[in-house]
């Protein structure tokens, strides 16, 4: 268990209660932080600024909110800090376990997409809803920079520091893990969601995303620092970006 300073366990239904409440308001305050940075986007560069700025603004003002988020409940809604120590030794199996676990479940998300979506002939396909095309050129190098020194600390940060030590304090590592990994999938879903694609589309992104999350709480919890999953997280988002300009 990360040593993350938290009671062992709130194993009481008071503690189980306060523990909903707790992911209820987090959550609720991230979506609205989510949509409070992208209006804030587009109204400081406007509806014209080319397709790297806009990535980058956009990215920059999500993250921003998730940190904000995250940083005002450790300060003032919180009596433990997640453990961010550097890493040791015997955390470069996990962190090799864990990019390994990812690529391979991005393999597999990809030859589902490709053998089942295009099956049931859908239209616009997965690829359209999810962005995946998106950004190209010169955005797919701010992207990948951005992953290692943005969107995976902060989100890391938020969800598995935050969320997922919350939740173990309550539910025990197993449950924070799984539940941590449905709340990093809900937040890449629900922007999907709002397009309103096939039932198939988002069941097939959200098992994705749940997965992933899983990966980098199971990666935190057997490293006991943010920095691994950070890390793994990062890695893993700069590869996928970056890939087209190797081929």
């Amino acid at each position: 268990m990360p040593t993350a300073v938290i009671p062992k366990r709130l194993g009481d239904k008071t503690g189980i209660a306060r523990t909903g409440i707790f992911l209820a308001g987090v959550v609720l305050a991230a979506v609205v932080g989510n949509f409070a940075a992208s209006l804030a986007v587009v109204v400081t560069i406007g509806r014209d600024a080319g397709e790297v700025v806009t990535f980058v603004a956009g990215t920059l003002g999500t993250e921003l909110s998730f940190l904000l988020i995250g940083a005002a409940y450790l300060r003032v809604g919180s009596s433990f800090r997640p453990s961010v120590q550097m890493l040791k030794r015997r955390a470069v199996p996990y962190l090799i376990s864990g990019l390994l676990a990812s690529f391979a479940t991005a393999f597999l998300s990809l030859a589902v997409t490709d053998a089942v979506v295009p099956a049931i002939d859908l239209s616009p396909g997965y690829m359209e809803y999810s962005n995946l095309g998106e950004p190209t050129g010169a955005g797919l190098v701010a992207a990948a920079v951005l992953s290692l020194a943005v969107i995976g600390p902060v989100e890391e940060l938020f969800f598995r520091g935050v969320i997922q030590s919350r939740l173990q304090a309550a539910l025990g590592s197993v449950s924070a893990i799984s539940i941590a990994g449905a709340t990093f999938a809900l937040f890449h879903v629900y922007p999907v969601a709002l397009l309103s694609p096939p039932a198939i589309i988002i069941s097939h992104m959200a098992a994705y995303y749940t997965l992933m999350g899983a990966i980098f709480g199971w990666v935190y919890y057997r490293t006991d620092t943010l920095i691994a999953p950070a890390l793994v997280h990062g890695t893993f988002n700069a590869t996928v970006f970056t890939l087209p300009l190797w081929m």
